[in-house]
């Protein structure tokens, strides 16, 4: 018999196909993990985006057992040094009380417009709530002009402001006007000095929509900062209508020049005032009723001309008022964001 010591056990590698195979495997591996990966964390952030909906739902309600009413979409306040009515806080504002910001609210001088100097630092302090963690950037702060407010800036001061992703429901448009007839049209929950009780709400409170997404870092850098600023009651900023569909972007071939709606804004304009998210295939919107839901892009509206943004259905005309032509059945979107329009609709539509 060999002695023990000749027996050795043979030692190899790897051979080059052997190590490539492994790494191929790896890869797959990897390929096939992370987007279960990814799909886990947007998960998380749509559930904290329902659940900053769900805050700002609830906010109102306390807010509307308090006064009665719910907040002004659109309140406007004469600044004093200068001359006229001009566009002040947002409903964000006074809900402020109810959204665990009661400082921030106390801090406001609800006497003076939101950017004369003595409110010019509430615009500067931001409100995580109002930040869908999917809309990656709109938790910064930039500084504005400091024209922006009304009075001369001390030595130390800056005009900063804060962004939303949140915005409260106009209806199925909107007027930045103050002729009667044109504030009779305005259908939703929140428009210019609006003041919406329950009983205003034939609809159903769980058919009616109060807040919803607006994808704000889907704006251009520039368009960034001078829309959706938390703290300002201007259409646009913190309301949105339903007259455009949701994500607009995904569905209407418009830029700059495109859509021109009353306010001359352009194609811009069905960017900055409809629903829009970063989450997959919908966004998330909170109903008066306080439940939160997510309608998909594919929910039934109005047909568009892609080429100009506009409703098929829908124009304007020579006095600047929203005409429907006769006949036409608003979208079960439109529907839903108009409180007294008397349709019937069903969980099941939506």
């Amino acid at each position: 018999m060999a002695p023990s010591s000749a027996r050795r056990a043979t030692r190899r590698g790897f051979t080059l196909i052997e190590l490539l195979v492994v790494i191929a495997i790896i890869g797959v591996l990897i390929a096939l993990l992370l987007p279960a990966v990814q799909q886990a964390r947007e998960a998380a952030r749509k559930m904290q985006c329902t659940n900053n909906l769900k805050q700002i739902a609830l906010a109102a309600h306390n807010y509307a057992g308090t006064q009665n009413v719910l907040p002004q979409g659109m309140c406007l306040q004469f600044p004093y040094s200068v001359a006229g009515l001009w566009t002040s806080g947002s409903m964000f504002v006074p809900l402020g009380q109810y959204m665990e910001q009661r400082p921030l609210y106390d801090a406001m001088n609800f006497d003076w417009n939101m950017y004369n100097v003595v409110n010019v630092t509430i615009s500067g302090i931001g409100v995580s709530a109002l930040w869908c963690p999917s809309d990656g950037g709109v938790d910064r702060v930039r500084t504005l002009d400091p024209s922006i407010c009304f009075d001369p800036l001390g030595p130390n001061q800056q005009m900063n402001m804060y962004y939303t992703s949140y915005a409260g429901c106009a209806g199925t448009w909107w007027y930045f006007s103050l002729n009667p007839k044109k504030i009779s049209q305005s259908n939703g929950l929140f428009f210019i000095r609006s003041a919406i009780k329950y009983a205003d709400i034939t609809d159903g409170l769980s058919s009616t929509i109060a807040f919803g997404e607006r994808a704000h870092t889907l704006l251009s850098e520039d368009d960034q900062i001078n829309w959706h600023w938390w703290t300002s009651g201007n259409y646009g900023d913190t309301m949105f209508n339903t007259l455009y569909p949701i994500n607009p972007f995904r569905k209407l071939q418009i830029g700059t020049g495109g859509a021109t709606d009353n306010n001359g804004e352009g194609g811009l304009d069905a960017y900055v005032s409809s629903a829009s998210s970063f989450h997959p295939n919908g966004a998330n919107f909170a109903f008066m009723d306080g439940s939160v839901h997510f309608l998909k892009d594919s929910i039934d509206t109005w047909k568009y001309n892609p080429a100009t943004g506009y409703p098929l259905s829908v124009s304007l005309d020579a006095n600047g008022f929203y005409v429907v032509a006769p006949g036409t059945r608003f979208g079960v979107y439109q529907a839903l964001s108009t409180r007294k329009g008397g349709e019937i609709i069903s969980a099941d539509q939506y």
